[in-house]
């Protein structure tokens, strides 16, 4: 009798506590809602976070402010939405790294994957292999025997642990082939040096060389996605070549720290996901960014199929971003 008496009461405690979050989760939102953009504003990340918070804004019924906090490679504003209460009124838009690579690779990162909830993905994209026009190799396989006998090739990226950077470190360690990441300050910085003939090779977004490749000043040897991009439909992808594992895409999401109700992570995917295929959503992601909604189960489950496979790389390579 003792034990059943206790065993209730135990329940009765456990949906008490239970019910103040319940209760939340109904009335969310009841006040407006910060985005965190981890980025400066004016570039595609800012255009992509107010493209779907316009959207969502009207679902949910109160206002979003997408508030920039740049900084150490977008850690600042992840930061600060790990230590944010877990209520749905402090989200977090991640770039690629933001949430899994930054925390193995920078000694400095004050969170770690498990201090965030995965909402949704907003649209992923390829990454292209970009040369001048005189070099001589025409795809990946060409890039690669051309290193050896050079001694080594160096490709130009945004940064160390960006996935261009993890990219190319996945198929120098399945190849052997002798190719370093040059790393800059930005796709902008690196696009120019390779036309300017500084750096041998680019590997990056699509969205800074596109342009520059179609007017003849630079010449595109491949990309990973899985299939032909219809913006580019002559350039052959890694996987035509042989190199299943150049397979790869980079994602932007959407976060929320660690112990949100999960009927509001609920509510933030749909308002959110429901905003692909609008017209402001197509106008900000452009040509080149691919819409690309995953619920919160997939999306975790994409994330920790990339730690398995890029965590060794990091950790076996000893790469260090700070």
């Amino acid at each position: 009798m003792t034990i059943r008496l206790t065993r209730r009461l135990g329940l009765a405690a456990a949906g008490s506590l239970a019910l103040p979050g319940l209760l939340r989760a109904q009335s969310y939102p009841d006040r407006p809602i910060r985005l965190i953009l981890p980025y400066t504003t004016g570039g595609a990340a800012d255009a992509t976070a107010r493209a779907f918070s316009d959207h969502a804004r009207e679902v949910l019924g109160q206002p979003i402010v997408v508030e920039s906090r740049p900084g150490a490679n977008s850690m600042v504003g992840a930061q600060l939405v790990a230590r944010a209460p877990a209520d749905g009124y402090t989200l977090l838009y991640c770039g690629w790294p933001t949430l899994h690579i930054n925390p193995i690779m920078s000694r400095s990162a004050q969170y770690r994957l498990e201090n965030f909830a995965p909402i949704t993905t907003f649209f992923r994209s390829p990454l292209c292999l970009a040369v001048r026009p005189d070099f001589p190799a025409n795809d990946l396989a060409g890039f690669l025997a051309e290193a050896r006998p050079r001694g080594g090739l160096s490709y130009a990226t945004s940064g160390i642990g960006a996935s261009s950077h993890l990219l190319m470190e996945r198929i120098r360690i399945r190849t052997g082939a002798p190719i370093e990441n040059a790393p800059y300050r930005g796709e902008g910085p690196a696009v120019t040096d390779v036309v300017a003939g500084h750096a041998p090779s680019y590997v990056g977004s699509w969205a800074t060389p596109l342009e520059l490749w179609r007017a003849g000043r630079l010449k595109m040897l491949g990309h990973s996605g899985p299939e032909r991009v219809p913006f580019a439909p002559e350039v052959p992808t890694f996987r035509e070549g042989g190199f299943d594992f150049g397979v790869f895409s980079f994602w932007h999401g959407l976060a929320a720290p660690a112990g949100t109700p999960e009927p509001i992570i609920q509510r933030l995917h749909h308002a959110f996901a429901s905003a692909i295929g609008t017209e402001r959503v197509r106008q900000a992601l452009g040509e080149t960014l691919v819409p690309f909604s995953l619920p919160p189960a997939e999306f975790a489950a994409l994330i920790a199929e990339e730690v398995a496979a890029f965590g060794p790389i990091i950790r076996d390579n000893n790469l260090v971003a700070d």
